[in-house]
Formats: C-alpha cells, sequence, structure tokens
C-alpha cells in the first residue's frame, strides 16, 4: 500500500506564526536541552553548525498486510512536503538565541526557541507533539452517541439477537466497523531563570501535557462475558515549579513551590453489555460502568542548600513537604438496577496524603587519594484518608456479597536510605572504592510491615590512560523482612508460604565490568559483562529467583576526520522461576501433587552498525545504519514427580524480530543550498501466540470480545528527499 499526498498548507502558516510569537517575546523564551523524545525521523538532520532550513518531500510504502499503525508507533510516516529542520541561532558577546522546528505541520512535529541574555535572562520554550499509534486495523461494534461522546453503546438490535440467543457473537462481529485506534500526547514546557542580582535569582517552570484520543481497555460481566473497548482518553497534567536561589563561592540557599495538577475529562466509563438488552440480578447488567483516573492535585514547598566546607569537603540538604488530595465523586457499586442500593459511607473520596521527603549528603577529600561520601534519603508517604466503610459489595454486577474486610485500608509507606562510598586512589590511573547501603521500609496494609536490605559493594576502576579504561562492581544485597502474619494469608485463602515479589527476602549478587582499548588513536574495541543472580529463601509459592547475564562488545575505526565506521554486539538474557499449587479449598489445598512451576526465560540479540563518510568525495556526505534486533521469550511448564495434575500442553515462544536501515547522501551545490536523499527501512517480524493473528482469527471469541489490536508484521520503505538552505 502507498500513502503519498501532499501535506494541508495551513500547518506552514502556524509554523510562520510561532515564528513571529518567538520574535515577539524574546524575554519569555528559555534555553535548555529538550526534555521531551525527540521523533525517530529526526534521525537525518544535518550535521553543521551553519543555519539552515532543510525541506523534504517523502513517501512511504507499504508490504501487503503490514500494520502501518504499528510502523507509526510513535512517529508520522505519511508522506508529502514540509520543513523538515530548523536550525537558526545567533551567538555574540552578550547574547544567545536559537529556534529550531522538526517535522513541521505533522502528528511528530516539536517547536522550540531559547534566549541567554548573559547574567539576565535564560528562558527556553518547547512545544512537542508525540503521536501513540496503536493500530489502522482495529475494529468494534460499540459506537459513541452524539449525546454522550464518553459512552460506549452496541446497537440494540445486535444485544436483543446475542440475548435471545438469535445471533452468535460471530454472526455480530459482522456488523463490526473498522477504526484507528491512535493517541496524541501534547507537550508544552516553558522554563526561564531571571538573575536578580549577581548572586541571586528567579526562577520558574511549567509544562503541561495533554492527551487526546483512544487507547484499549477491558470491562468484563465474568469470565464468560468479556469485552475489549477503545476507551476515550482527554486528559491534562499541568505542573508548576517556582524557586529563588541564592548563591556565592561559600554555598548556595533556595526556596520553592511545586504544583502537579491532573485532570480527567472523562471521569466515569460506560459501555453496554453485547450479551444483555435489560438488567438481570443473575444473567448481569444491560451496561458495565467504570471510573477512569481521578483528579487530583498536589502542593508542595521545598528548601535546600549547599555549603562549602573546610578540608575540602561540601554538604548539602534538601526538604519537600507537600500535600496530595483527590476529591472526585465516588459511584454506586453497580450499575445494574435490578440489584438492591447499596449505601455509600460518603458521597467523594476525601482522599488525603502529606508527603515528606528529604536529601542530605557529605562529601571531603580530606587527602589527594580519599574520597568520602554520605548520603541519607527519606520517603514518607502518610496516607490520612479516612477509612470508606463497606458492608456488602457486588461482584460482576450480578452478587451481592459481605465483604470481609470491612472497608478500604488506607495504605502508607516510608522509606529510609543510606548510602556510603569510599575511594582510594593509589596511582594516578587508579582507584579502589567501598560502599555500603541500607534501605529500610515500613509500610502497613502489606504482609510484611518492614523490609530491610543491606548492600556491599566493591568497585574497581583503570582509567586516564590513552589506550585502557577498565571498571567493574561487584554488590551484594541481602533484603529481609520482619513483622510477617501468616494468618493474614490464612484469612484471605492464599497458601502461608506465599510471599509478594516485591517484598520477600531476597539474596541477590551482581558484577558488571565494562572496558575500552584504544590501541591506537584511529581505532578502539569495547566490551562489558554484567551477570546477575538473585534468589528468595523461604519463598515456596511466588518468584523464587531472578537471574540475568548480559555480553556486549563492540569496535570503532576512524582512520581520518571523513571515515568513521562502528559497530556492536550485544546478547542478553533472563530467567526466572516461580511456583504454584492449583487447589480448591479442601483436601486439595494442602495437597503438594497439585504444585506446577513456571520457567521464564527472555533472550535478546542487538547488532548495531553505521558508516560516516563525510566529504570522502567532493561536497558529499554519506551517512549507512543498520539494526538489527530478535527477542525470544519461552515459558516451560513443569510438574510435580507424583504430579495428580493433568499433562501441560507447552506453549510455543514468542518471538519478536526488528531490522531498521537508514541510507542517507547530501551534496553541497554551493554555499547557500545543498540537495539530498534519505531512506529508512523497517521490517518486523512478530510470532505471539497470546495476541497474534494465528490465534485470534476473529473479534468474536468464545468468552470475549476484542477490538482486534493484534501483533500484527509490517514492513514500510520510506524514501525522502531533501532541500537544504545554509545562511
Amino acid at each position: 500500500m502507498t500513502t503519498v499526498r501532499l501535506r494541508p498548507r495551513h500547518g506552514f502558516f502556524v509554523f510562520l506564526f510561532f515564528l513571529l510569537a518567538c520574535s515577539v517575546g524574546p524575554h519569555t523564551l528559555l534555553a535548555q536541552e529538550p526534555s521531551t523524545p525527540t521523533p525517530a525521523a529526526a534521525s537525518s538532520v544535518p550535521q553543521t553548525d551553519e543555519n539552515f532550513a532543510d525541506f523534504s518531500g517523502k513517501g512511504t510504502f507499504y508490504t501487503p498486510g503490514s500494520d502501518q499503525g504499528a510502523a507509526q508507533r510513535y512517529r508520522d510516516l505519511r508522506g508529502g512536503g514540509t520543513l523538515e529542520f530548523l536550525r537558526w541561532s545567533s551567538n555574540t558577546d552578550t547574547r544567545w538565541w536559537s529556534i529550531q522546528a522538526d517535522h513541521t505541520a505533522y502528528r511528530d512535529q516539536r517547536y522550540s526557541a531559547a534566549i541567554n541574555d548573559f547574567g539576565k535572562i535564560n528562558a527556553w520554550f518547547q512545544f512537542n507533539e508525540i503521536p501513540l499509534y496503536f493500530s489502522q486495523l482495529t475494529q468494534t461494534l460499540f459506537t459513541t452517541p452524539p449525546s454522550n461522546p464518553f459512552a460506549l453503546r452496541i446497537d440494540d438490535a445486535i444485544q436483543s439477537g446475542l440475548q435471545n440467543k438469535t445471533l452468535t457473537t460471530a454472526q455480530a462481529a459482522a456488523f463490526a466497523q473498522p477504526f484507528d485506534l491512535r493517541l496524541r500526547r501534547r507537550v508544552a514546557e516553558f522554563k526561564t531563570t531571571y538573575s536578580l542580582t549577581p548572586n541571586l535569582d528567579l526562577e520558574a517552570w511549567f509544562w503541561t501535557t495533554a492527551k487526546t484520543g483512544n487507547q484499549p481497555w477491558a470491562g468484563t460481566f465474568g469470565f464468560g462475558d468479556a469485552v475489549e473497548l477503545p476507551a476515550p482518553v482527554q486528559t491534562r497534567t499541568t505542573d508548576l515549579r517556582l524557586g529563588i536561589e541564592w548563591a556565592n563561592e561559600r554555598g548556595s540557599a533556595r526556596l520553592g513551590y511545586d504544583g502537579s495538577f491532573f485532570r480527567n475529562d472523562v471521569e466515569t466509563i460506560v459501555w453496554d453489555n453485547p450479551l444483555r438488552i435489560t438488567d438481570s440480578p443473575t444473567a448481569g447488567p444491560v451496561q458495565g460502568r467504570m471510573t477512569l483516573w481521578p483528579d487530583s492535585n498536589l502542593n508542595a514547598g521545598t528548601a535546600s542548600g549547599l555549603i562549602n566546607l573546610p578540608a575540602r569537603s561540601r554538604a548539602t540538604a534538601y526538604i519537600s513537604i507537600g500535600n496530595w488530595t483527590q476529591d472526585n465523586p465516588l459511584i454506586p457499586f453497580t450499575v445494574n438496577s435490578a440489584l438492591p442500593v447499596i449505601p455509600l459511607d460518603r458521597q467523594t473520596t476525601a482522599a488525603d496524603a502529606r508527603v515528606t521527603s528529604t536529601n542530605f549528603t557529605f562529601s571531603s577529600r580530606p587527602v589527594d587519594t580519599v574520597l568520602l561520601t554520605a548520603r541519607y534519603r527519606s520517603y514518607d508517604y502518610d496516607n490520612r484518608t479516612p477509612v470508606f466503610h463497606v458492608a456488602n459489595t457486588v461482584a460482576y454486577d450480578t452478587t451481592v456479597e459481605a465483604f470481609a474486610d470491612g472497608g478500604t485500608s488506607p495504605y502508607s509507606i516510608n522509606r529510609k536510605t543510606f548510602y556510603a562510598d569510599a575511594s582510594y586512589t593509589p596511582t594516578r590511573y587508579s582507584a579502589l572504592g567501598v560502599g555500603y547501603t541500607r534501605e529500610k521500609i515500613d509500610q502497613t496494609f502489606r504482609f510484611f510491615d518492614t523490609t530491610t536490605e543491606d548492600t556491599f559493594r566493591v568497585t574497581g576502576d583503570l582509567s586516564g590512560m590513552s589506550w585502557l579504561m577498565l571498571r567493574g562492581v561487584y554488590e551484594h544485597a541481602n533484603r529481609t523482612g520482619s513483622g510477617f502474619d501468616e494468618q493474614a494469608l490464612d484469612d484471605i485463602g492464599e497458601q502461608v508460604s506465599l510471599r509478594q515479589f516485591d517484598i520477600s527476602d531476597r539474596v541477590a549478587n551482581r558484577v558488571s565490568i565494562v572496558t575500552q582499548v584504544t590501541p591506537r588513536s584511529s581505532y578502539s574495541l569495547n566490551g562489558s559483562v554484567t551477570v546477575g543472580n538473585e534468589d528468595r529463601p523461604g519463598t515456596v509459592f511466588g518468584l523464587r529467583s531472578n537471574d540475568s547475564r548480559s555480553y556486549e562488545i563492540g569496535a570503532d575505526y576512524v582512520p581520518r576526520e571523513s571515515i568513521s565506521v562502528g559497530a556492536s554486539y550485544t546478547w542478553e538474557k533472563y530467567t526466572t522461576l516461580q511456583a504454584s499449587r492449583q487447589a480448591n479449598p479442601g483436601p486439595q489445598f494442602n495437597d503438594p501433587t497439585r504444585d506446577w512451576t513456571t520457567d521464564g526465560a527472555d533472550r535478546s540479540r542487538t547488532f548495531v552498525g553505521s558508516m560516516d563518510l563525510l566529504k570522502l568525495a567532493p561536497k558529499t556526505d554519506i551517512r549507512l545504519s543498520y539494526t538489527y534486533n530478535h527477542a525470544e521469550s519461552l515459558y516451560v511448564y513443569g510438574l510435580a514427580p507424583n504430579t495428580t495434575l493433568p499433562p501441560v500442553q507447552q506453549l510455543p515462544p514468542v518471538v519478536n524480530e526488528l531490522q531498521r536501515a537508514t541510507g542517507e547522501i547530501r551534496y553541497r551545490l554551493n554555499a547557500h543550498f545543498g540537495a539530498g536523499v534519505v531512506y529508512w527501512y523497517d521490517k518486523y517480524t512478530v510470532n505471539d501466540f497470546a495476541r497474534g493473528t494465528q490465534t485470534l482469527t476473529s473479534i468474536a471469541q468464545p468468552s470475549f470480545l476484542t477490538i482486534g489490536y493484534l501483533a500484527r508484521p509490517y514492513t514500510a520503505n520510506t524514501i525522502s528527499g531533501r532541500l537544504t538552505y545554509y545562511w
């Protein structure tokens, strides 16, 4: 399939208006590197110190059966013409400014402007649009009525046919309509620093992120009636940071305010039950309902300081005290009108938490060969939300049942971390170090009240020589929990030997070595090895072990300034062992012959190669690159030697393979003009038993209805012609 078309002209006028706004108010701009991702297409920015405008016209061609949404996941490869890149800056003894633009008027466009009036104002602004294209091959029975664009409805005739069994789900699927499943994120950032005096600065940082579109979502009325939904997304996060900072040669002090405000225009999602046209106290409701992300506010005050001490020592301190609130309306326990109404304990969440964090550091070099560093960090999340009392609840919108816990559990956490490191430099090119870290976490409503992890590390560093760099780290960590109550697991019907992976006892060892050898200035070899082992003593059911291996080797060859060649190969493997027991309450519950395990293995191989030939031919730059990644996941199930479970059917491996190649040739016509051609090749293949087309051949499955968002292959070829103007 070919997608080649001209872009609408209005995008260029939007860009001209942006340039005009930047030139009118230079003191509203800010000098800082962009903090949001760069579009993948920006890899072919001309490499020059000159000002330039790069215009392009491109087309993208797909092989039959390609998932164009997956090919354009975070970028926009539609064909047409645009201002691809603009780099315009000026630098004098008193002022520097810059204006940039990438891929204007497309879904992955970006604009930024910066100014630094030395000693007075430093400002930066950026607008960045980032697409998330799930798939263009999705389809659904749901539509959104004009009266309620955040509700998902199915035609009543289809619901009636499915309830009365005059229509099968496979027959109903024929009425599904195709649609593009995509999200769009728009980020605007502004940051400025104004110097009141040589020692006193005022800072302001504002950024806002808006998300619109749809994303995959899941709703269920029980194990035999689940649906996949294109959930509407319409959110905005606004962050504000203000500060005043004083500094001189002795130290600095800063007072600040941080605010973060999240707003969601779609607080509740409602969707039709495809199998029901009427509410029933046993068969289920006509529709489902759930809340989405609630509005929330965070306000915090901060104070920090730095002081230079005698004996080449320095101390820093930081403290933040904030309050997090959320008070959205609560929805009833059920949307099923055939069930009795259960009174709510209160009408809003009334959520409230005090968040306090600190960070103190001290470093000293008492003698030239010794460096000492210590740091203490704490984070306290004090949940002050009142308990929401619940006597009865509703399961699957069909059954009213007692709630054994009697109410909600306001989870709180307090984390304290202490670091200490010492480094000794016996010679000019070497350093030896030892370190210790203790992390203690106290938390409520977890099976361990407290977990403590002690980590010891040894480091070695050989660097500074022209031909050799060698660094190594060994870490040993031991995490133990206290306050464990087996009765709490027994009360909820779980095995008392079950452990949660994030708080279970753990012993971990990790070795990492990085080296670079440069026999001659024209070429170098580099490599790294990382080995990690993790065991969990005391865990019978749950994650028992988690190990990792990683190896990398690379080489770079630069025989002269105009030629550079590089290549690297990385191999990674991650393995896990998990254990469980398939048992119902009664005699099965303590029967070891019903135990089973899962061995997980994830492997990845990556090769990256590149070559730059700059001015090897007169006025000509050539750049080539190639990336190959092969990833494979395998899950192997095992049974106890004397098992009473039925034989296991092993699953096939999940395989993903991505190839990406780029080629670029640019020719400098004269002092002001250049021309070029850029080629991108992307090929993705996948074999996924859970989300593959070989398994989910229809959106209608025996127990659920999907939207057809699957793992599909694609092959895309993008050709772009470039005309560049330099000044």
